[in-house]
């Protein structure tokens, strides 16, 4: 089956959809997205150059195991 993705733009927009979509007992997930996973083409290849030059001027942040963990959910 295909999925179809909505962006929906408020609150209220989210709640009117989910409420039809489980009056219409259609399956559906909400996921909650962060703001910088929608960036634009340009906006992306800013940050890979900004994240570039850090690392080439060894600007760089360190993780222990627990806080590696912890970011990826394990």
């Amino acid at each position: 089956m295909e999925s179809i993705t909505i962006y929906p733009k408020d609150k209220k927009q989210k709640s009117l959809l989910t409420a039809l979509l489980e009056e219409m007992r259609v399956d559906f997930e909400v996921r909650t997205s962060r703001d910088d996973s929608l960036l634009t083409e340009e906006a992306f290849y800013a940050k890979i150059e900004k994240s570039i030059q850090q690392a080439e001027s060894r600007k760089l942040k360190t993780l222990t195991k627990d806080k590696q963990k912890e970011f990826l959910g394990l």
